[in-house]
């Protein structure tokens, strides 16, 4: 799966999409634990199907920038550094992505925003819907969540060590045990300058999931009412087709309730299995 990479703010209650590219978002990712039997996978069929369909439906609808609640509005102040002169600051390599140049220190994250938006049309990178996935929880459930680690607003290059010969660095645990780890030195460069890792750390997406409920108000995939009552719609429409399908006879359900799109979403996922 491609990544495509995105972030959010929010500005007097809504949020903006901040999109820089739309390949790689089609397909959820499936997995399934490693004591999953074939019993178990044939028995989660149809709620790994609600799963997938549901959490394409909420991943696509959060990128027109509709959720199940309204957003707070972004606090405009700083949350870094010393008292007298807080900022916000974000990593170099998040700055470049962004379209920030190499300016990292901000008076809020909102100002950072506005200004991420002026000069790159909105460009900052993030990743995380790539991480979107869909699992077993057990034998009993589908559990939807964000999985993975994407770029985000502190990820930082880390500089490259290595292990130093005979040296150690010995302290004692908790329990009163000695504990030996080998001394590692920053690797330089001929010019006498630390190296650093090609790529910059990563933040867990789950994370960054987390960071938008609680200083936004927003669970990312929290479904709205109307998509509860399409999924309760199109399982009572799979029942009923087992049913009378069991007894020979015709099945005469409900029309479609609730969310539409969701609704048809989850018929054809049941479809395929």
């Amino acid at each position: 799966m491609a990544t495509s990479a995105y972030n959010i703010t929010g500005e007097d209650g809504k949020i903006q999409w901040i999109r820089i590219d739309d390949t790689g978002l089609q397909d959820i990712v499936q997995k399934w634990s490693k004591n999953a039997t074939a019993e178990i996978k044939a028995a989660l069929q149809r709620p790994i199907a609600i799963a997938n369909a549901t959490a394409a439906h909420i991943r696509d609808r959060a990128m027109r920038g509709q959720f199940a609640t309204t957003a707070d509005a972004y606090k405009d102040r700083a949350s870094a550094g010393p008292e007298k002169r807080k900022s916000y600051y974000v990593s170099p390599a998040y700055a470049a992505a962004a379209g920030l140049g190499k300016q990292t220190r901000w008076k809020s994250s909102a100002e950072m925003h506005r200004a991420a938006a002026a000069r790159g049309g909105g460009r900052i990178t993030g990743g995380m819907w790539s991480g979107l996935q869909v699992r077993n929880y057990g034998a009993d459930a589908a559990v939807v969540e964000f999985s993975g680690s994407t770029l985000g607003s502190r990820s930082t290059l880390t500089a490259n060590t290595k292990k130093v010969g005979g040296s150690y660095e010995v302290t004692l645990s908790d329990n009163g045990k000695l504990k030996a780890k080998q001394v590692r030195e920053l690797m330089r460069d001929e010019g006498g300058n630390v190296t650093y890792r090609r790529k910059p750390r990563l933040e867990r997406n789950n994370l960054k999931a987390y960071a938008v409920f609680k200083h936004l108000g927003v669970g990312l995939l929290e479904p709205r009412q109307d998509e509860l009552d399409a999924i309760w719609a199109a399982f009572s429409r799979e029942a009923g087709l087992v049913i009378t399908g069991i007894a020979g006879a015709q099945y005469k359900g409900d029309a479609a309730a609730g969310n539409s799109a969701l609704f048809g979403a989850i018929v054809r996922e049941f479809r395929k299995r």
